[in-house]
């Protein structure tokens, strides 16, 4: 599953999301992703490659109850 398709999903669920990329300590990009809502929810993922970084944010998002 594309990860475009998860962040276009979040965002019809009402999340606000963000994608970024960062270098650990071993010199390794690590893919962060983030979303919020409006009643102050955050979901952070972290991961090596974006796809499967999104693919946690979702199943995070799915787990929690409003």
């Amino acid at each position: 599953m594309h990860w475009q398709r998860i962040a276009e999903r979040l965002a019809e669920a009402g999340w606000s999301w963000s994608h970024r990329t960062r270098t650990d300590q071993k010199r390794q990009s690590v893919h962060v992703a983030e979303v919020h809502n409006e009643i102050g929810q955050t979901h952070f993922a972290f991961a090596k490659t974006v796809g499967p970084a999104f693919v946690a944010l979702e199943r995070s998002v799915k787990n929690t109850s409003i």
